[in-house]
């Protein structure tokens, strides 16, 4: 027998071929298998932690609901088939009455490929919209870095004063009769210079300059929604007076009020007044007998003066002159708490916060001592960190302060300041960014972004021209000021 070795090592080649094409096909198909296996493996396993994302964001709306000061944010971790999956919920305050919740689960099945998800919304708070007489910003703020005038007016006879903006009608104190202005800015328009400011048709007239103004609106009984403008006025002897701004062509003046008689000396009129829930609390400056005083609102028209601590003189002694103050509720160990923010002129006390909890045994928590001996001049309150500005004294720094108040009774921690270089005149604080008043020529309104207290940024600066104090508002992507140069009243936008 004869042997082709020639034939049989082709054979032996093929074979071989044959094997590799095999092998080849086999590893694509254990491929395709597996690579399948693990798409599937990762579909289901991004459904669940989605579900749970889902679940935590949904748990925290509904907790919003029944108590807005009970979501914060906390880590957790749940363990599924063998599977860890972390859930983080962090919470971040927008303004008094909105936070924005964001819901992540992250999980990792191969080192080399960690994954998560996450899932955000805003809650508002009903509830303290409505202590706060409508007067909340339900949205965050947009850009900002080019801040350009959008409408103006001018006001004569007369210079503003102090200002308060509630759904778009701007409430100003003049210093000429007849000493309160309405100004709609529901329709206004890019470029208008003047039919902002509303003519009266009943010769309305304050009578006294105010000091200070608090407008809000309340829901009467059969449903009908009123407006309320509360004045702390310049009269020794009528020292609020309430009007009643529901049809703003036509206000009336529904009460004027006077402190008791204890409350006199070089100050006794009205200085600052600020409305929450179903109290009113109004200042005067530092004078004989008691300077802090609050009113009850269960009749909106007509507010009646409490005998706070029992005495007849009916008030709380600070002897201190209040620029500014803000009421909160908050919940501390468990608890709810109604506490009163101070910003004054008291060299060892600029900041001080009351326990108005119980309007008739009111007690000092805490006070902060700034550096120096420079007035605060200006706050607001967002979440639970206190923003305070305070005048401009070469060598004193910084201006602009912001404060942890989560919890009073302890003292309030400093988690970061900016040497603005200027007098911070007024605050208003909307999401990551603070709009300034301040004094400093060319540079009177003025945007920081204070995210990172620790890392203040300026954002923009714009010239106003003298803007004063209580000249400022904020509504959402508007902002209103005043000041003594013309135009004296100028609606600011985020120009693109």
């Amino acid at each position: 027998m004869v042997t082709n070795t020639a034939t049989k090592g082709i054979s032996t080649l093929e074979i071989v071929i044959a094997f590799a094409i095999l092998t080849l096909t086999l590893t694509g198909v254990i491929s395709l298998v597996f690579g399948n296996r693990t798409v599937v493996t990762d579909a289901q396993v991004s459904a669940e932690a989605l579900a749970r994302a889902t679940d935590q964001l949904e748990n925290a709306r509904q907790l919003s609901e029944n108590n807005f000061f009970n979501i914060v944010g906390a880590t957790t971790n749940e363990t599924v088939d063998g599977l860890e999956y972390q859930k983080t919920l962090e919470v971040s305050d927008v303004t008094a009455c909105l936070k924005q919740a964001t819901s992540t689960v992250s999980w990792d099945t191969d080192p080399l490929r960690p994954q998560r998800i996450s899932l955000a919304g805003l809650f508002s708070d009903v509830v303290g919209t409505l202590k706060l007489g409508g007067d909340c910003v339900l949205s965050s703020p947009d850009g900002w870095t080019k801040p350009k005038r959008f409408a103006s007016d001018t006001f004569n006879p007369g210079k503003p004063t102090i200002l308060d903006a509630l759904h778009k009608k701007v409430y100003v104190g003049v210093d000429k009769d007849p000493f309160l202005k309405i100004v709609d800015v529901t329709n206004a328009t890019l470029g208008q210079t003047n039919g902002l400011i509303l003519s009266f048709t009943n010769a309305f007239s304050l009578g006294v300059k105010p000091f200070s103004l608090d407008a809000i609106e309340v829901t009467s009984g059969a449903g009908q929604k009123k407006q309320y403008v509360y004045i702390a006025a310049s009269s020794p002897t009528a020292q609020l007076m309430v009007v009643d701004a529901t049809d703003p062509t036509q206000p009336t003046l529904s009460s004027t009020i006077g402190l008791s008689p204890c409350v006199t000396g070089s100050f006794p009129q009205g200085w600052y007044v600020y409305a929450y829930d179903t109290r009113l609390y109004m200042v005067t400056r530092e004078t004989t007998g008691p300077e802090f005083h609050v009113f009850s609102l269960s009749s909106p028209s007509t507010p009646s003066e409490l005998s706070v601590g029992g005495s007849t003189c009916k008030g709380y002694e600070l002897n201190a002159t209040v620029e500014q103050l803000i009421v909160r509720d908050q919940v501390v160990g468990g608890v709810q708490k109604r506490y009163a923010y101070l910003v004054t002129d008291q060299n060892t006390k600029e900041i001080r916060v009351l326990d108005v909890t119980d309007p008739y045994a009111i007690t000092e928590k805490t006070s902060v001592d700034l550096p120096g001996s420079t007035d605060a001049a200006s706050l607001d309150l967002v979440g639970n960190k206190l923003y305070v500005g305070r005048l401009n004294v070469s060598g004193v720094t910084p201006e602009l302060l912001v404060y942890d108040v989560a919890n009073p009774p302890s003292g309030l921690t400093l988690l970061g300041s900016k040497d603005i270089g200027t007098s911070v005149l007024g605050i208003r604080v909307v999401g990551n960014l603070a709009f300034l008043a301040t004094a400093k020529t060319n540079q009177e309104f003025q945007v920081w972004n204070i995210k990172n207290p620790a890392d203040i940024k300026n954002v923009a600066v714009f010239n106003f021209g003298n803007v004063v104090g209580q000249g400022i508002d904020y509504e959402p992507n508007y902002i209103y000021i005043t000041g003594q140069a013309t135009p004296n009243f100028q609606v600011l936008y985020s120009a693109p």
